[in-house]
């Protein structure tokens, strides 16, 4: 029996729900599987994104909009951001705070840009132990591709052997799958055709170099074609392949794909990607770092304050909204000569604690209490 059985056994609550993006993350025919994994959530006013994928890039706040922007139209859903943008940043009060927003989120949301430099960035610190509770927690997940390309037990340098020319080499993953019992590295835009005359398959470094990789040090391939996503449900035990492509499974017995539409146990998945670890239903407690622990509790402190600072500022603009449209709702009422809902509106703001001042120029209130 695989130890993803066991654990979910013990485990008061389900692993999450995690789709895998080969690539066309704001693509019309994904925006299903955005849908499916927040109607499936809690609390959908506990989105986030992580900009960590493309936050070397110069047009990083241009994308940040762009995504949140898709959610808003396309989903109604509004996005927040939990930014990591440069190694400089780790362990600062900014580090702190995104990480402390993440512990609350229901769902995480990662995409475009370097998968290197996103592994780089989250591997061995807290952003990697906060993604894998989040789904060990019972949360969702989106990770397209770059960010796709950091779930497995290697990371592909996708511009460095494409764009470079380094020689083929692996970087180390967060092994975030490790969780649902699969033992793997996954590659996103697996069937790519872009090179005309040249390969480039594999998430553009082709089947040569992919060889060379494996003969370097082995692991089991999980291949998701260009507008296509697998999805994981911890809840369900099951995987299904979502989109235009398919899902492609490379291990030491064979090719084994799983065509578009596909639904199947979990058990299928686990069988082709068999994982040794024993350690991967604990969650991670604590990771060492180079930080004084004073120093850092000092950061979390401030962080979380200023997160209390901006969710009250909002609540108090929303409070201030809704003050002022009563207001003038009771202003249109006593224009029309509704003295009597003018005076319940009124009375409802009065109970509210707040005092209301008529004049010939404007209406003015304050709070009481």
């Amino acid at each position: 029996m695989c130890t993803n059985k066991i654990y979910n056994r013990l485990m008061e609550n389900p692993l999450g729900t995690i789709a895998i993006l080969g690539s066309g993350e704001t693509s019309p025919n994904l925006v299903g599987v955005h849908r499916e994994l927040l109607a499936d959530i809690n609390n959908s006013s506990n989105v986030y994104m992580i900009d960590s994928p493309f936050g070397f890039q110069e047009n990083a706040n241009q994308l940040v909009e762009k995504i949140i922007d898709f959610y808003k139209i396309s989903l109604n859903v509004d996005m927040k951001l939990a930014t990591y943008r440069k190694i400089e940043e780790l362990h600062s009060k900014s580090f702190y705070k995104s990480i402390k927003l993440l512990e609350t989120a229901s769902f995480i949301f990662a995409g475009p840009g370097s998968p290197s430099y996103a592994s780089k960035l989250w591997n061995g610190n807290e952003f990697e132990q906060t993604l894998k509770n989040h789904l060990i927690n019972g949360n969702n997940s989106l990770f397209a591709s770059a960010a796709a390309s950091t779930l497995g037990e290697y990371t592909l340098p996708v511009y460095e052997i494409y764009k470079v020319g380094q020689d083929p080499y692996w970087e180390k993953g967060l092994n975030i799958l490790d969780v649902y019992g699969l033992s793997c590295t996954v590659v996103p835009h697996f069937n790519n055709a872009e090179g005309g005359n040249h390969d480039t398959s594999f998430s553009y470094v082709g089947e040569n170099r992919m060889k060379t990789l494996l003969d370097i040090s082995y692991t089991n391939i999980l291949g998701i074609d260009e507008h296509t996503a697998l999805i994981i449900s911890g809840k369900k035990e099951t995987f299904k392949v979502v989109g235009l492509g398919n899902v492609t499974v490379l291990n030491k017995e064979g090719t084994h794909i799983f065509e578009k539409d596909s639904e199947e146990s979990l058990n299928t998945l686990q069988k082709l990607l068999i994982s040794d670890k024993k350690s991967s239903v604990k969650k991670i407690d604590s990771i060492t770092t180079e930080v004084n622990s004073a120093d850092k509790a000092t950061l979390k402190e401030i962080a979380n304050l200023e997160i209390q600072i901006e969710s009250n500022k909002k609540n108090n603009e929303r409070f201030e909204m809704l003050v002022e449209n009563l207001i003038l709702l009771r202003s249109k009422l006593r224009n029309e000569k509704n003295y009597e809902l003018s005076d319940q509106v009124r009375d409802i703001l009065e109970s509210s604690g707040l005092q209301i001042e008529d004049s010939e120029q404007s209406i003015q209130w304050t709070v009481t209490e």
